[in-house]
């Protein structure tokens, strides 16, 4: 699925002449994470990522839940639950994941820019909203996430809506006849 929206005008100036776009495209990835039992299992998940040089990552909250819940910092005893969770980004292997935990992992299918010469770089995960985000601290998309939050929130209500609407006509079209049938009674 390819989506687009306006990017927010960063805090900052650039050079460029004219609003910029974000594309927003699904592709399905790889989760590692420990089962009940304790075995690692790897399940397919779908995510929505960036064009390439951009340094977010949407996912579902089941996946966020799992990788809060491994984070070292997470109390159980918590009162409240924090907003959002820190996380690591190792750019050798395309993983997000925590320095202490080796599992659970989220693996991007996607070349997410290095910020320095080093194989990890901090991320953030906001736990908020239908979808969750993931950004790379320090970053365009870092700084502007509040701002880029509302739009994302618009664009995957977006997407549920026109699903919905598909599955809605294709039920209307197969009720046709029934209804057809019920009328003539």
């Amino acid at each position: 699925m390819f989506r687009c929206a306006f990017r927010p005008v960063p805090p900052f100036p650039r050079t460029s002449v004219g609003p910029t776009a974000r594309y927003f495209h699904r592709v399905t990835t790889d989760f590692v994470a420990h089962d009940v039992r304790g075995n690692l299992v790897t399940r397919k998940v779908s995510v929505i990522v960036g064009d390439p040089g951009e340094t977010y990552v949407l996912i579902e909250p089941g996946v966020s839940s799992a990788l809060r819940a491994a984070s070292p910092f997470a109390s159980a005893s918590a009162a409240r639950a924090e907003d959002r969770c820190k996380l690591t980004f190792f750019h050798d292997s395309q993983h997000f994941g925590h320095e202490s935990s080796c599992y659970p992992r989220l693996y991007v299918p996607c070349q997410i820019p290095r910020q320095t010469e080093s194989n990890t770089s901090p991320a953030t995960l906001f736990l908020s909203g239908k979808m969750h985000e993931l950004v790379l601290d320090g970053t365009l998309d870092g700084t502007t996430q509040s701002q880029i939050r509302p739009v994302a929130r618009m664009l995957i209500h977006d997407i549920y809506l026109a699903n919905f609407a598909e599955k809605a006509n294709a039920t209307g079209q197969n009720l046709a006849s029934v209804l057809h049938q019920l009328k003539d009674m």
